[in-house]
């Protein structure tokens, strides 16, 4: 494990890489240089109306009523789980 330490010790010791003083700037200018897609006010607008349309529609749609099912998928629960040592008796 020494090994590793020294390792890595030498590797903090080196001096850093010059090109490191430019990665701002690039970084910067290349999100600059990026086209961002705009998206008119009109077709936001169509998309929140629909989005509350749906909204709507699902909340008023009578659903199937919740039902438990089995926590254990692979069968019974094993009379060893922690699950059953932890409950008490």
């Amino acid at each position: 494990m020494d090994h590793i330490d020294s390792l890595l010790a030498r590797i903090r010791d080196l001096p850093l890489d010059p090109r490191l003083d430019a990665i701002d700037s690039a970084v910067f200018d290349g999100l600059a240089h990026r086209s961002v897609a705009h998206v008119s006010s009109s077709a936001m607008a169509m998309v929140a109306a629909l989005s509350l349309g749906i909204g709507i529609a699902g909340s008023l749609a009578p659903a199937a009523p919740a039902q438990a099912a089995t926590a254990f998928p692979l069968g019974a629960p094993s009379a060893l789980a922690p699950s059953t040592l932890l409950g008490g008796r």
